[in-house]
């Protein structure tokens, strides 16, 4: 019995190890603390978007994927994604937090190759969100 446990761990070999500091959180896993809240819902303040975008913005559904540090000026940023449930081609944001979600920009990708940007951010910051793209 232990000779085939030993056989059946040998031919499934070692289990990756995952660190809980490893997994980036998703955009709704953000927007869970209020300065990552606050920082998007600034953002948002005035902007026109579509429906989508601002029913995500208050039920945090809606694909996504980890996030991403991005470099910027010597800092690092947080780059997160989520698109429209079902329609993600043309439908998608992204969303730079700067460090402590002090404040946040984003890129509103729109039926016809539209883009919009959102925070009014400067050069560095829009080719952040273009580097970080995926």
């Amino acid at each position: 019995m232990l000779a085939r446990l030993l056989l059946a761990l040998f031919l499934l070999g070692p289990a990756p190890a995952f660190a809980a500091e490893d997994l980036k959180p998703y955009l709704f896993d953000l927007l869970e603390k209020d300065s990552y809240l606050k920082a998007w819902n600034a953002m948002l303040a005035g902007a026109r978007v579509p429906p989508w975008v601002k029913t995500y913005a208050k039920s945090f559904d809606g694909p996504a994927n980890p996030s991403k540090d991005i470099a910027v000026g010597g800092e690092t940023y947080t780059l997160a994604w989520v698109c429209k449930t079902h329609d993600c081609g043309d439908n998608q944001v992204y969303v730079l937090f700067a460090p402590e979600a002090r404040q946040a920009w984003g890129l509103l990708l729109s039926p016809g190759d539209k883009r919009t940007w959102l925070g009014a951010p400067d050069p560095a910051i829009k080719a952040a969100i273009e580097s970080g793209m995926y």
